[in-house]
C-alpha cells in the first residue's frame, strides 16, 4: 500500500501557477508538497485541515444543543417550559453561529 522506503527520485517541473496551487493545497492539508503529491499518485484526495477553532466551535454547539435538549426534556416531562432559559440559549446559539460563519467564510451580517 504505502512504501516507507523511498529510494527513487523523480524530478518534475511545474509552471509557477501549478507550483503555487500545489504549495497552497499541501499546506492547507498539513502535508509537505512531496507527501501531498504522493497521496495524489496513490489515488487519495487529501482533505484540508479544519480551521484552528473548529473543535472549540463544535464543542460549543454541542453544549448549546445539550442545554436546549434538557429544556425540551423538562418541558415534555412537566408540560412547562423555562422561557427565559430557552431564549437565553437561542441568543447564545445565534451568536455562536455568527462567530462560526465569520471564522469559516469571513462573512458577518450584523442585521441578522
Amino acid at each position: 500500500m504505502y512504501e516507507m522506503n523511498k529510494t527513487q527520485k523523480l524530478t518534475v517541473r511545474f509552471s509557477e501557477s501549478e507550483f503555487k496551487r500545489i504549495s497552497k493545497r499541501s499546506s492547507s492539508c498539513g502535508l509537505t508538497k512531496s507527501a501531498y503529491v504522493r497521496q495524489l499518485v496513490a489515488g487519495y484526495k487529501p482533505k484540508e485541515s479544519p480551521p484552528a477553532d473548529y473543535f472549540a466551535m463544535t464543542r460549543e454547539l454541542k453544549d448549546i444543543g445539550n442545554n436546549l435538549n434538557q429544556i425540551a426534556f423538562m418541558a415534555n416531562a412537566t408540560g412547562l417550559i423555562d422561557e427565559a432559559a430557552y431564549h437565553e440559549n437561542i441568543i447564545v446559539l445565534r451568536d455562536a453561529l455568527r462567530r462560526i460563519e465569520q471564522a469559516v467564510v469571513g462573512y458577518y451580517d450584523e442585521d441578522e
